[in-house]
């Protein structure tokens, strides 16, 4: 028997989420290559909601990043300790079938509402994420996925979880202190597969301009179409959090991305499927986390909108790409051309 922990870099390479199929009375699919049409999220135009581009993170070579920084600090060597911390009963929960790990594996219930999504992601890819940030970086023990609920009016289509500390010591915090750990904390937002379908999340990570509130010469306010308003939802909550980083996930398809410093424009990956490989989705999120928690150092840029520096400096991915949205994508695509 090979426990996860014996060998964690190979266990995230490995641990691809299992299919989830649809209860019997979940809505119809859409068919192949349509959206749901079912997206109606009451988000309505708002003067104060700054978000004007959105740009691929295509450019800056994501997944070598993240294949990059899994092999250079997930470690090949047993650790002390368990799969499972018995204290909180967190455990590395994705199974690896076909490979000598031994995971125990317990099917959920096949959802047909939103509520019976949220054990899917819950139990297999954020405990099993949690397991591993706190294996390799023990000081973000406190930190964990906390599911809100704030009694919003889409409650019933849209829901997120929150990586961040417990409110009690949240609200023990100095000002500068809660704003160092809600710059940290990470919304993952999930929706239902028959409402954010496939070609749902495709056009979404697709989106590259948010519509402003009055177009030049127009009486009343821009329409939001699904994908706007899926936008603009995402970026008001992470407005109210105060945090710029994010995931959208319907558990079968997954999209990563963050917002800039000055909340005007946001980056956003390519769209995974639950069982891609190399990165894994466990790779994907494992990576997300530790850039937003400042664990992931690993892109170098220069920081292209501050005082000009004679040397690059190593970076965040967020400090990599939020400091000017035009300026370092111009940069990356220059880095991609003249290879060190």
């Amino acid at each position: 028997m090979v426990k996860g922990t014996d060998n964690l870099k190979s266990y995230v390479r490995e641990a691809m989420l299992p299919r989830m199929k649809n209860g019997k009375y979940a809505p119809a699919m859409p068919p192949e290559g349509h959206k749901s049409h079912m997206n109606t999220l009451k988000v309505r135009p708002e003067t104060w909601r700054r978000l004007e581009n959105i740009y691929s993170l295509d450019y800056f070579q994501l997944e070598e990043a993240i294949i990059a920084w899994i092999d250079m600090h997930l470690p090949e060597y047993p650790l002390e300790a368990e799969d499972m911390d018995e204290d909180t009963g967190e455990t590395l929960s994705i199974p690896c079938p076909g490979t000598d790990f031994e995971i125990m594996y317990r099917e959920e219930r096949k959802p047909s509402d939103l509520s019976r999504l949220a054990p899917w992601l819950d139990n297999l890819a954020l405990m099993t994420v949690q397991r591993i940030i706190h294996l390799i970086h023990p000081a973000s023990q406190i930190w964990s996925f906390f599911l809100s609920d704030e009694g919003d009016f889409d409650r019933t289509i849209f829901q997120h979880y929150l990586w961040t500390v417990p409110n009690y010591i949240l609200e023990g915090l100095d000002e500068n202190r809660r704003k160092s750990v809600e710059y940290s904390s990470v919304v993952i937002a999930f929706q239902p597969p028959w409402i954010l379908s496939a070609q749902d999340i495709k056009e979404f990570a697709k989106c590259r301009t948010f519509p402003p509130f009055r177009e030049s010469g127009n009486a009343f306010p821009t329409p939001l179409d699904s994908t706007h308003r899926l936008w603009a939802k995402l970026w008001d909550l992470c407005v109210r959090r105060n945090t710029p980083w994010f995931v959208l996930t319907s558990y079968n398809h997954w999209t990563f991305g963050m917002f800039s410093k000055g909340w005007t424009a946001a980056f956003i990956s390519g769209v995974y499927e639950y069982d891609h490989h190399s990165p894994t989705i466990t790779e994907c999120l494992t990576f997300w986390i530790a850039s937003a928690m400042r664990i992931a150092v690993t892109l170098r840029y220069p920081k292209v909108c501050e005082e000009p520096s004679n040397s690059q400096t190593p970076s965040t991915v967020y400090d990599a790409m939020a400091q000017c949205p035009e300026a370092a994508l111009a940069l990356a695509l220059l880095d991609q051309n003249h290879p060190d």
